[in-house]
């Protein structure tokens, strides 16, 4: 604002009012409490993405022992297993955190193909059950008979 005689006029306001100065540590916490958050979502994110990449890796070589039938490439002397006595149920708790079980029906399509279920379980830090599964068919006829 100008004055009468062309001056402008000088504020005396040298600094913020106590109002202003709670507002903004207001908005700092808010902010902060915000972050804090995101952190913690983040790392039960990370948490559950290493743990769903390791029982894929149990899941995949489970399944991956159904179809050579437990043979070993470096071993030849290693007895395959019987497509009829020994794909079947299981469980398998030798791992520190996870639990994998597979289930195979035993009714199979003109008794030359079996599936078989491979679930992953394992808890997390808040003790919820998290389960991964994989499927597959199997045939009696493969590269190793």
């Amino acid at each position: 604002m100008l004055g009468k005689r062309g001056r402008g006029v000088i504020s005396k306001q040298r600094g913020g009012t106590l109002i202003e100065v709670l507002i903004a540590f207001c908005i700092i916490a808010v902010s902060a409490l915000g972050l804090a958050k995101l952190q913690a979502y983040m790392e039960q994110r990370s948490d559950y993405a290493y743990h769903s990449l390791q029982a894929l890796g149990l899941a995949e070589a489970k399944l991956e022992w159904f179809r050579t039938r437990g043979a070993d490439g470096e071993s030849s002397t290693m007895d395959v297993a019987d497509f009829t006595l020994d794909i079947v149920d299981g469980l398998d708790s030798s791992h520190p955190i996870y639990t994998v079980s597979w289930t195979v029906p035993q009714i199979t399509m003109a008794g030359a193909v079996k599936t078989v279920q491979v679930d992953v379980s394992w808890s997390d830090r808040l003790n919820r059950t998290h389960t991964l599964s994989l499927a597959t068919q199997i045939s009696r006829y493969n590269e190793f008979e």
